[in-house]
């Protein structure tokens, strides 16, 4: 299945890209995602995320995501986008 991931703010600078396809196997969970993610663009996402660093909020299809168990469908677009603090 293909799903289209967005990284943004921080997540895209520790990936050094902002848009990106990923194919995975069917039933793949957002667990699945993050470490396809940690071995091909940045280890450092993976990292983070799986020690509970969760240094960004997951959106899927607009919706956000904290569990990652869920499971993607074909065609799911995942923003995974750095809170920031602001004044």
């Amino acid at each position: 299945m293909r799903v289209y991931v967005v990284l943004l703010g921080r997540a895209g600078d520790l990936a050094g890209v902002t848009h990106l396809v990923l194919d995975l196997p069917e039933n793949s969970k957002l667990a699945d995602l993050i470490r396809a993610l940690g071995e091909r663009v940045s280890p450092v996402l993976a990292k983070r995320y799986f020690e509970g660093h969760y240094i960004y909020v997951v959106h899927v299809n607009g919706v956000a995501v904290d569990d990652p168990n869920y499971t993607l469908r074909d065609g799911d677009r995942v923003v995974l986008v750095t809170p920031e603090m602001g004044g």
